[in-house]
């Protein structure tokens, strides 16, 4: 039977460490939670939770859906992933628009932010607009090929950002914030053609960014911090917040910084 993304969701997350569950064993072969370990901890039969993995079981419960965010210890963000999927039975959206374009209002209001790189980014983190500051910290990215107008592409695949490989970390850093925000509009629109195509693209080019995709980890990009090398005009280490802009699936990101500390 095809894996689904309900299946390699589970899988992914049941890689949670047995001592964070409160399950540790002195004698363990494999990282992660046993498939029965998961199903005492989410009150269900372990036939049951195999079932789900395997794609066998198709829409289990709300409660059966709670539970199995508890036992897996997931976010808030991530429990509404995990319920979108399990409920994907109707006709999936169709691919997401192309990015409309960025309203005057947004214009004027990175105009007004003089003191601090800003742009605006689309629903695959296509980057639309950015003001000065933000295009000379970014090296002119608006004037690049249009495969490489893309945050994803900017942080994981450009030879200049390769200098940063703490964007790359696990947690708390823009790489793992954005492959998140990906996986969880992904969720939304799973037959979403260039959205994929994008995926296998970083999938082949990044290691990094597969090892991150493969995590299943998903939600809405927030704040973090983004590293950017020399010679940028200002390199160092930003602070980053997000704020969803009224436009379907627009961003607008700020940057505060660089620390010197």
């Amino acid at each position: 039977m095809p894996e689904t993304p309900l299946g390699a969701f589970l899988r992914a997350r049941r890689r949670l460490a047995p001592v964070q569950a409160g399950t540790a064993g002195t004698r363990r072969r494999t990282p992660g939670l046993r498939r029965e370990e998961v199903a005492v901890r989410a009150g269900i039969s372990a036939d049951y939770y195999a079932r789900l993995e395997q794609g066998r079981q198709r829409v289990p419960t709300g409660p059966v859906l709670d539970g199995l965010a508890e036992a897996l210890m997931l976010a808030a963000p991530e429990r509404a992933y995990l319920h979108r999927l399990a409920h994907r039975q109707r006709p999936p959206a169709p691919d997401a628009p192309e990015p409309a374009a960025v309203p005057a209002a947004t214009l004027a209001l990175l105009g007004t932010l003089t003191e601090v790189p800003a742009f605006v980014t689309g629903p695959r983190f296509d980057l639309l607009a950015c003001n000065p500051r933000a295009d000379a910290l970014l090296a002119t990215p608006m004037a690049r090929p249009v495969h490489e107008r893309n945050l994803l592409w900017q942080v994981f695949c450009c030879p200049y950002a390769a200098a940063a490989p703490d964007n790359l970390a696990p947690d708390g850093w823009i790489g793992a914030d954005l492959v998140a925000g990906l996986r969880a509009h992904h969720a939304d629109r799973p037959a979403d053609r260039p959205l994929a195509a994008l995926v296998g693209q970083l999938e082949r080019w990044s290691p990094a960014f597969a090892a991150l995709w493969a995590q299943h980890r998903a939600g809405p990009p927030r704040r973090g911090r983004l590293s950017v090398p020399a010679p940028a005009e200002d390199p160092g280490t930003f602070e980053y917040t997000v704020l969803s802009l009224p436009e379907a699936d627009q961003h607008l990101f700020m940057l505060v910084g660089p620390d010197r500390s």
